[in-house]
């Protein structure tokens, strides 16, 4: 018996209106990617051109298009109501002063586009298009190193840094006063130039990039008509003395800002400076991975106490405290390369009253061979009882010891 594969007949879908479609040349049923494909067509075949006034408004016509029927809400309700139906959630009709050098940037990741090592720029007219201004000024990043003890107990900084304030001579305009800066020669006043990028093989494009010779300005003032003060850059060089705290428990890598300490610019709000915090090596401690506010410390002990136990003072910690450690006989014995914790002596953790946990990583100091040696007995023979080497010395220590425990058994 064979078997024949069935065909099911759809029919066409129905919409209000086919205008949008008809612009792009596609069907009511097209996909997504048809969509685009032939968005990117007309595009080029209808790019602005100042010798053809329609051009202008046909290409509009056919962002307005790509626009709805890219979005899957827009180009439902478009197919239910049709472009005066009720008002679209995601959409923006081009009454509202859709930006088309934005859809085109979306479109071919610049300004322009071209084929075949060819190239195309495009502008939309009405005027001059300015370099938008920043929210706010740039910011100012310093690495700021400190040592462990610091990030343990905490800092007070104090320094004097250089920063540029708005001159006071030519209030941020760069000109002599009576002086009335010029437009830009080179972008015609717009901010902003064409330059050339290469987005694949064989396709060029062109993307908008501030001015080199106003810097995004649009405007520029003649040498001798600069402020005198600035030399015509708007801003001067302005010393200050800062202040800041590093709280107990700073991680590496953590960033203070100090908000609207950074540089100025006319019109734009004052950036931040941001100091980035850098913990500098320790020659004892480390940061213990994946354990908040640990540390870990590699301690040595002689074999005698790994067996038979210690009560000393085991390491001087980041404050200066002595920590003293008793580990009694016959309470455990301590293998080369255990780690045993020490609770609450690690990093404080910042924002809670908490610190974490000490890494105590022993290494175990074996007798020598000379010691063995001496084992041996006048005659020749070994004697039935052997002594161990002693125990470490106590770590002299002027300021103050507390006792603290091991746990109970190690955590590797």
């Amino acid at each position: 018996m064979r078997l024949e594969k069935m065909m099911t007949r759809t029919e066409p879908k129905m919409v209000f209106d086919t205008t949008y479609y008809d612009l792009l040349e596609v069907s009511v049923d097209a996909t997504d990617a048809e969509i685009k494909k032939a968005y990117k067509k007309k595009a080029m075949q209808h790019h602005p051109n100042p010798d053809d006034p329609l051009a202008h408004e046909t290409f509009q016509k056919i962002g307005q298009a790509y626009e709805t029927l890219s979005n899957p809400n827009d180009r439902a309700t478009y197919d239910s109501h049709g472009p005066d139906g009720p008002p679209r959630g995601g959409g923006m009709p081009s009454d509202m002063g859709m930006d088309m050098d934005d859809l085109f940037a979306q479109m071919f990741g610049g300004g322009g586009f071209g084929m075949g090592g060819g190239s195309f720029e495009f502008d939309m007219g009405g005027g001059p298009s300015r370099r938008r201004k920043p929210a706010k000024g740039r910011d100012t990043v310093v690495p700021y190193d400190i040592s462990l003890e610091e990030a343990y107990k905490g800092k007070k900084v104090v320094m004097n840094l250089e920063r540029d304030r708005i001159c006071s001579g030519c209030k941020g305009s760069g000109a002599r006063a009576g002086v009335e800066p010029k437009e830009c020669g080179n972008c015609e006043g717009k901010g902003t130039i064409f330059t050339d990028r290469h987005i694949a093989p064989g396709l060029l494009g062109k993307v908008k990039s501030p001015c080199p010779s106003c810097h995004g300005d649009g405007k520029k003032i003649r040498d001798k008509e600069k402020c005198k003060k600035c030399k015509g850059l708007k801003v001067t060089k302005e010393k200050k003395r800062i202040e800041f705290m590093i709280d107990p428990g700073t991680e590496d890598g953590e960033r203070i800002a100090l908000r609207g300490e950074g540089d100025e610019e006319p019109d734009v709000p004052a950036g931040d400076i941001i100091f980035l915090i850098r913990h500098l090596p320790h020659p004892s401690f480390k940061p213990q991975p994946h354990s908040p506010g640990g540390l870990s410390i590699l301690i040595s002990i002689r074999l005698s106490e790994s067996l038979l136990g210690f009560s000393r003072i085991l390491f001087i910690h980041l404050d200066g405290r002595g920590i003293h450690v008793d580990s009694k006989k016959g309470e455990r014995i301590i293998k080369p390369g255990s780690v045993y914790t020490i609770k609450g002596e690690g990093m404080p953790i910042r924002g809670t009253s908490r610190k974490g946990d000490m890494y105590v990583r022993f290494d175990v100091e074996f007798p020598s061979v000379d010691w063995a040696r001496s084992l041996a007995l006048e005659d020749g023979t070994e004697g039935t009882k052997v002594e161990l080497p002693g125990k470490k010395p106590d770590l002299k220590i002027e300021g103050e010891v507390v006792k603290r425990e091991l746990s109970a058994k190690p955590v590797n």
